[in-house]
């Protein structure tokens, strides 16, 4: 019968691949977007397992992103409960001062694929990069801020709270790491390829004699 106990719950899985399209829209990628600090904060590690890709925690992600959205921006920041930047709805965020990048430590986020890729990246493309707090203020006076999840890939921040953060667009650090991150996913670094798994997909017709035909 129905309970709250797991033990002798059974594991099922699902895998299901489709074609993708901008999750933060269509001019994202160039002209970053407007988020601001969510009044929903991020869970306590105390209350659950928040290493763990749980559905019922997006909860806490859908009332702090429709409150957001609600108020004219595209994406929401939370806070960890004791006041420092976490992450925001389904995405790690990353800050960048003097060229050194900086992310909140791993206490009361998410660790991210996405997140340890980039972290990866930067710093095989030469950057200093550092995990710990990040208070609030600090991504008001960045050069760049920018997210990075499976969804919205990597996407500047232009603008919190009303602030416009360093140009107002997607500055040159997560341009690169944006370029960086992209030929990862299309296969096209050797050195990254076992970070991906290819899924074999019907080729329609029409499409065999397009490759017939460039080839």
């Amino acid at each position: 019968g129905w309970n709250l106990t797991v033990d002798r719950a059974t594991v099922e899985l699902g895998i299901a691949a489709w074609e993708w399209t901008a999750y933060l829209g269509a001019e994202a990628r160039e002209q970053g977007v407007r988020a601001n600090v969510s009044s929903f904060t991020r869970h306590h590690p105390n209350v659950a397992l928040t290493k763990a890709k749980i559905a019922g925690h997006y909860v806490n992600s859908v009332l702090a992103k429709t409150e957001s959205v609600r108020l004219g921006f595209e994406e929401a920041i939370m806070l960890d409960p004791y006041g420092f930047v976490a992450e925001c709805t389904g995405e790690n965020l990353f800050l960048v001062r003097d060229g050194r990048i900086t992310t909140p430590d791993s206490a009361t986020v998410l660790e991210g694929i996405t997140r340890d890729a980039l972290l990866t990246l930067a710093r095989d493309h030469g950057y200093e990069v550092a995990e710990g707090p990040v208070s609030r203020d600090q991504l008001y006076g960045a050069d760049e801020v920018f997210v990075c999840g499976t969804a919205a890939e990597v996407i500047g921040l232009c603008e919190i709270d009303f602030r416009t953060i360093g140009t107002g667009r997607t500055g040159p650090v997560t341009r690169r790491l944006q370029e960086a991150y992209r030929r990862v996913v299309e296969g096209r670094e050797p050195r990254y390829r076992h970070w991906l798994t290819p899924v074999p997909a019907a080729v329609p017709e029409e499409s065999r004699e397009e490759v017939c035909a460039i080839s």
